[in-house]
């Protein structure tokens, strides 16, 4: 839901304010080149000056023809992208990883993409597209990821302090739209339309975001920081505080551990950290149209910067340049060269005569003499008393020196760009395959520097795509891929393998991978060095035995448009066993000597030997099948009898255990009736012993009572006694 927040939507426009001012030059230059090679190579006061002397000013473009041919041969350099899983991955998990980034990097509408951002870095110095996801179709919530152009990468913009070739590591990024009024108050409302005026903009902006025609959308991407605490496992694991809260925890034998991919590990270090979350922002005037947030595991920023060769000045000021930077002046010299030819020879059609002026003194003949471009049968004069007439004049004839600039001028642009007439496609003076190899390979280097910056932006791009998948094809799904034994295959994601979904097969979301990009020669020069190397086979074999074993490589190879009818005839010629040791690269099975006449007719009596000894162990197997059958009924009626025995020592045994079991329960009776009676007989004789000792105590103290009762009376007798005395 759109909501107002002046204080973000002026920030927003402050960092497009800042890398406008920034990109100043390099966006003039863009803009500049793109004209030059795309448009007209004349500057307005230069055709003024030549038309004002009668010249037409001529272009021959050949800078546009270079450009149209760089662009195509990228068509052909197609990288190959390897995505190599840095974990412990299953090999079918690893390719439909990689069968996946590679399906969304090089589909037809990302090859386009790339095309546009190629062909802008190689014209006017620098490109740019852009990911983004959508959804699959308007019925479904299945998002995917697409690669997206942008018509004119100045509408971009990016972080000045970012160090990455393609400005991805940066704080953050976006782009600019131009919209329609009226298509924003059908999208958003007219109520928001009315209250984005034209004046929505800081001071000293250079920019306008809105006018009464048109609103400038900006799509922001902004790097968000937020503190985590990262742990580190004794598997070799790394995992956030997020992550860490949801694992399991056990404790056995007082120590803690956590269960991680099925094992129990332990926390080896933690340490404080800080993640960055990449927050989308859409606004329009002083509205925040909407706010996302990109996958959890991005960390690079979606809008790709394409370079085509910068430096960076002393200023620090990041200069572009342009692959026909070197041989604008040549081109610009080549029209001079081509508008001066042109005029000499405008001009030396009219014929030209000197004659005294009484030659032409009537009306007639001066009407006749004043325009030279008027043809005629016969030119009249009028007759002097000395006897002159008119004297023709030699026209001017073109300089050779013109001719000579002109050869050494398209020289000078072939060397410039490194793209010579015969990568163009024009036969060269070379004969050999070597001297052909080298002049490609002279070529090749120069142009290498373009096509390795788009290539690095493309394994950028796979990078990204490959951070979004774990959360962008997190569901269930199948998907229709290229894969290594099959150029098309439906393939099921995140697939469970139990009814807990424990287990997944092709989980698309775990696992880290590394993007690698391996490029190559260019698709028509890989084709050139396979025909020559194929040639150079050919003329080695005299004998003619190796065109049929290399014959459908020979005509794929062909400098031919469509060449599959006749590689689908010469692949008739390559045996089968061939073409699948082409492909596992395992020698063929040594083939068995042909055998003699004499040896054929021994062949074939030891095979009918061979035929009546089968014959003959066939009816000897089936003497002896029934031999052992006869045996088995015999084995049958004992193992009955037998049987019938076994079963009467069993019954005899069953009753033996029986009575056993009797008389062992009847010992054991005894044994526990004599063990209680003994216990009995303890308790008795306890029960006799307390009582004894109780008798015995109560006999010691009347003994005492009656002891001490004898020694009173006697003390008393004694006190009487005393008295008396």
């Amino acid at each position: 839901m759109p909501s107002k927040n002046p204080e973000l939507c002026r920030k927003i426009r402050d960092r497009v304010d800042k890398w406008e001012k920034y990109w100043t030059i390099n966006r003039s230059m863009y803009y500049e080149w793109l004209d030059f090679i795309m448009g007209d190579q004349w500057r307005e006061n230069e055709s003024e000056l030549f038309e004002r002397y009668n010249k037409i000013p001529l272009v021959f473009n050949k800078l546009g023809v270079l450009h149209n041919h760089l662009c195509g041969e990228q068509i052909f350099n197609t990288p190959n992208m390897q995505i190599m899983p840095s974990e412990d991955v299953p090999p079918e998990t690893a390719q439909v990883r990689a069968a996946i980034v590679k399906d969304i990097s090089f589909n037809s509408d990302a090859k386009s993409v790339y095309q546009n951002a190629f062909s802008h870095s190689t014209c006017g110095g620098f490109g740019a597209y852009r990911i983004d996801t959508e959804y699959k179709d308007n019925e479904s919530f299945e998002q995917i990821i697409k690669i997206y152009p942008f018509e004119d990468p100045n509408r971009c913009y990016w972080d000045i302090s970012a160090k990455h070739v393609c400005k991805v590591d940066g704080m953050f990024s976006g782009y600019k739209t131009r919209i329609s009024r009226r298509k924003f108050r059908d999208t958003w409302g007219r109520d928001i339309e009315s209250q984005i005026g034209t004046t929505a903009i800081t001071e000293d902006s250079t920019i306008a975001f809105a006018d009464d025609d048109s609103i400038t959308i900006v799509d922001d991407y902004n790097k968000e920081p937020e503190e985590i605490t990262i742990y580190k496992l004794s598997d070799g694991s790394i995992v956030n505080d997020k992550e860490f809260k949801k694992l399991e925890k056990v404790k056995f034998d007082g120590k803690k551990y956590i269960i991680s991919n099925g094992q129990a590990v332990t926390v080896v270090d933690k340490r404080e950290s800080i993640k960055y979350k990449i927050k989308h922002t859409q606004i329009a005037g002083d509205f925040v149209l909407e706010e996302t947030y990109l996958p959890s595991k991005a960390t690079l920023l979606p809008v790709v910067f394409v370079d085509q060769k910068s430096y960076f000045s002393k200023q620090g000021q990041q200069i572009t340049r342009s692959f026909f930077k070197d041989v604008k002046d040549a081109q610009k010299y080549l029209n001079y060269l081509a508008t001066q030819s042109a005029y000499m020879l405008k001009i030396s059609r009219f014929d030209q005569f000197i004659m005294p002026r009484k030659c032409a003194a009537s009306p007639d003949a001066q009407q006749q003499w004043r325009d030279p471009s008027v043809v005629n049968g016969a030119l009249y004069y009028d007759e002097t008393a000395s006897g002159a007439k008119p004297e023709q004049l030699k026209p001017p004839e073109l300089s050779q020196s013109l001719v000579q600039q002109y050869e050494r001028t398209l020289m000078d642009i072939q060397s410039g760009t490194g793209m010579y007439d015969t990568q163009m496609g024009e036969l060269g003076n070379e004969v050999s395959g070597t001297a052909i190899e080298a002049r490609t390979n002279r070529g090749t280097r120069n142009t290498a520097t373009p096509f390795n910056s788009i290539n690095i932006a493309i394994a950028t791009g796979g990078e990204i795509i490959n951070e979004w998948i774990p959360e962008i094809y997190d569901t269930e799904r199948s998907l229709v891929l290229n894969m290594p034994e099959s150029e098309s295959q439906t393939v099921n994601i995140n697939q469970p393998m139990d009814e807990y979904g424990l287990q997944m097969k092709n989980d698309m979301t775990k696992g880290k991978y590394n993007i690698r990009l391996k490029a190559g020669p260019s698709y028509e020069g890989q084709k050139q060095e396979a025909l020559l190397s194929l040639q150079s086979v050919l003329q080695a074999d005299r004998a003619g035995q190796v065109f049929p074993m290399i014959a459908d490589l020979y005509a794929e190879n062909l400098p031919l448009d469509n060449n599959m009818e006749l590689r689908n005839r010469l692949r008739t010629l390559v045996p089968p066993e061939i073409i699948e040791a082409g492909k596992t690269g395992k020698p063929l099975p040594p083939k068995p000597p042909q055998p003699s006449p004499d040896a054929m007719m021994l062949q074939l009596k030891q095979q009918e030997m061979q035929q009546k000894a089968q014959q003959a162990q066939q009816e000897s197997q089936m003497k002896m099948q029934e031999l052992e059958l006869k045996k088995q009924e015999l084995q049958r009626k004992a193992l009955e009898t037998q049987q019938d025995m076994s079963l009467g020592f069993a019954k005899l045994e069953a009753d033996k255990q029986k009575e056993a079991a009797q008389l062992q329960e009847t010992i054991l009776r005894y044994t526990a009736e004599n063990q209680r009676m003994g216990v009995d007989m303890q308790i008795t004789n306890s029960q006799n012993m307390i009582k004894m000792l109780t008798h015995a105590s109560q006999l010691h103290h009347e003994k005492e009572m009656h002891h001490k009762e004898l020694q009173h009376k006697a003390a008393h007798e004694k006190t009487k006694v005393a008295k008396r005395e």
